[in-house]
């Protein structure tokens, strides 16, 4: 990944970064970025050339270093285990714990660029799918096929879904958001050291799970959840 250098660049990028996470990409316009930064709109598009070009920058900047860290942990569990599976739990760990990394340290975005790559699971599907498919997928299919071996039991298309859930649980658990507080009260949403003691083995035993027998056999009616709460009373 290449080092941001320029004053004028990052302040843009932290604007923009500040301003998606707290009002949604959609929404922000470059107006906006331009005046929070102190700059014109001229210096967004020498330094990113367009709205998209910015977006792509402030993730690049934030999960390259990431990504980086991703590659090391999956390639040190393969050079440690060669042909034979690597636990899951180490597997996970080397998944999770450098985006936890980065959701504790607010130099490099913490809880602000956590927010912001929660939300664009819901907000920007479409792009955020396009943007992993392209810088990304090859970090994410080496980890499935770690698990794959790890997880002999469990089919493949089975893993795609709880692969899905795992990047869910772990974006939101480690974004700091105030939806902990509404469960308990107690917990505290910004103590990530907690959130991964209490997140890894969450992942882990939901990865290790039985598949579920016949899963296309079972049908559900998503209009009234009391039917299938009635569907399951002995006759």
């Amino acid at each position: 990944m290449k080092t941001v250098s320029n004053p004028t660049k990052e302040r843009i990028l932290s604007a923009a970064e500040l301003l998606f996470a707290e009002t949604g990409i959609a929404t922000t316009s470059l107006r906006r970025i331009t005046g929070r930064a102190r700059v014109n709109l001229a210096a967004v598009n020498y330094h990113f050339g367009s709205k998209d070009g910015l977006i792509d920058a402030v993730y690049e900047r934030r999960l390259g270093p990431v990504t980086d860290e991703w590659l090391a942990n999956i390639e040190a569990l393969e050079n440690k285990y060669g042909e034979e599976a690597a636990p899951v739990e180490l597997i996970v760990e080397a998944f999770v714990l450098p985006v936890a990394r980065l959701a504790s340290d607010e130099v490099r975005g913490g809880r602000i660029f956590m927010r912001l790559l929660a939300q664009g699971y819901s907000e920007a599907r479409q792009y955020f799918e396009k943007l992993f498919s392209s810088q990304y997928q090859h970090v994410l299919d080496r980890y499935r096929q770690a698990l794959r071996k790890g997880l002999p039991h469990v089919p493949g298309e089975t893993l795609c879904w709880r692969l899905q859930f795992l990047l869910g649980a772990m974006t939101q658990g480690l974004s700091g958001g105030e939806l902990l507080k509404l469960i308990e009260g107690q917990a505290d949403p910004r103590d990530t050291e907690r959130a991964v003691r209490e997140l890894i083995p969450f992942l882990v035993a939901g990865l290790r799970a039985e598949a579920p027998e016949n899963p296309e056999q079972r049908q559900y009616d998503l209009g009234d959840a009391r039917k299938v709460l009635r569907s399951e009373e002995p006759a």
